[in-house]
């Protein structure tokens, strides 16, 4: 999910490659960016955030195959509805964000399907575990600003997200929805 938000920016600098003249580093500006993740407790959506990350890359818009991206966000950043909830996700049976206090994404593949639609593929590592993630972006850039959206859908188990004997008190379900908004500029 969070590989989706970095393969984004260079895939925007991939589709202006016109305003690119050579490979670019680019930063991701956190406060005109947004990560936030949906799922279900007892049946109800839930909506929360996180809110510290980074990310950098390297774009040659001549050769998008050779992308190298990285994104990471702070565990501790997360952010939900209630006060108890948000400390429950940063305890050891979820994000453990004293023992893991990232969440690391990394560009793989990125691919242009069509217009400003990129395929993404990346690997994204939580609490030590690392699996292969795809999504499709959209992607804009100009020659100081890149942008990137779109989502992901991850299954938590497959982290270790919430399976320790206090998740046994509400049913979350496993699918968690990421969505992403990011900007990026130029690194300096």
């Amino acid at each position: 999910m969070w590989r989706v938000a970095l393969t984004g920016i260079a895939s925007l600098a991939v589709a202006a490659g016109h305003a690119v003249a050579e490979p670019t580093e680019w930063a991701v500006a956190p406060e005109q960016s947004r990560i936030a993740f949906e799922y279900t407790a007892d049946g109800k959506a839930v909506e929360g955030r996180f809110t510290e990350f980074s990310g950098r890359g390297v774009l040659d818009p001549a050769a998008p195959g050779d992308a190298m991206l990285e994104l990471r966000i702070e565990t501790g950043s997360i952010e939900l509805p209630d006060a108890k909830a948000t400390a429950f996700a940063t305890s050891a049976e979820w994000f453990d964000s004293a023992t893991y206090p990232e969440i690391v994404y990394r560009l793989i593949e990125l691919a242009h399907l069509e217009g400003e639609r990129y395929r993404a593929e990346g690997d994204l590592t939580i609490r030590g575990k690392t699996r292969p993630v795809t999504t499709t972006i959209t992607l804009g850039i100009g020659k100081e600003t890149a942008r990137a959206a779109g989502d992901l859908t991850i299954n938590r188990k497959d982290y270790g997200l919430g399976v320790g004997p206090l998740s046994l008190f509400v049913d979350i379900g496993p699918m968690v929805t990421v969505r992403f908004e990011l900007t990026a500029h130029p690194a300096t």
